[in-house]
């Protein structure tokens, strides 16, 4: 082989390395401009089988920073279902209410109250979640009086800075029941 042939395929080695580099940092570039998190419920029911007992459901609703940088600005935007025999319950206030200031991982409602069915809700004090952490709108409670049958869902969508279309939780909470009336004797 001549010093020739050994410069040239230098050369072309050099080229595709540089290729090879470049398609690298925009891979990294990308990466970092994603957005790494996702959001998901926890949740347990206690259904009665009688029409005159109160169901409910404890939830929680999670949203998980999986990425490398810090989530600003985190909304999480539940929804119950349309006809939904729900009402939900948890640790949120209005603005420009006083909430005590002691009063540990209290959300703010965002949206007009006199929808029933939507929740948009902000941390109060936290406004960032770092990688690796988990932000949580901890043990709020769906209530229901059981009738003959009943249907319902609850879904999340999270929004942050970065993301303001959202991103829908990874499950929802959907509940349905019969009742079945016991026939006089």
């Amino acid at each position: 082989m001549s010093s020739y042939d050994i410069e040239g395929k230098l050369k072309e080695l050099h080229h595709e390395t540089q290729l090879y580099l470049k398609e690298l940092k925009e891979a990294v570039t990308k990466q970092k401009n994603s957005v790494h998190y996702f959001s998901f419920f926890t949740y347990a029911l206690h259904v009665s089988h009688t029409p005159e007992e109160e169901s409910f459901c404890l939830g929680s609703y999670h949203i998980h920073n999986s990425g490398a940088s810090p989530i600003i600005n985190p909304i999480v935007q539940l929804t119950l279902s349309p006809d939904a025999p729900f009402t939900l319950h948890g640790k949120f206030s209005r603005p420009n209410t006083t909430l005590p200031a002691r009063l540990v991982n209290a959300w703010e409602r965002l949206d007009d109250a006199s929808d029933p069915s939507l929740f948009k809700l902000k941390p109060i004090g936290q406004t960032i979640i770092q990688p690796g952490e988990t932000l949580s709108f901890s043990n709020f409670q769906l209530t229901w009086i059981p009738s003959s049958s009943y249907a319902g869902s609850v879904t999340g969508i999270s929004f942050t800075d970065r993301q303001p279309i959202g991103i829908p939780a990874l499950n929802s909470i959907n509940i349905n029941g019969t009742i079945r009336m016991k026939e006089e004797e």
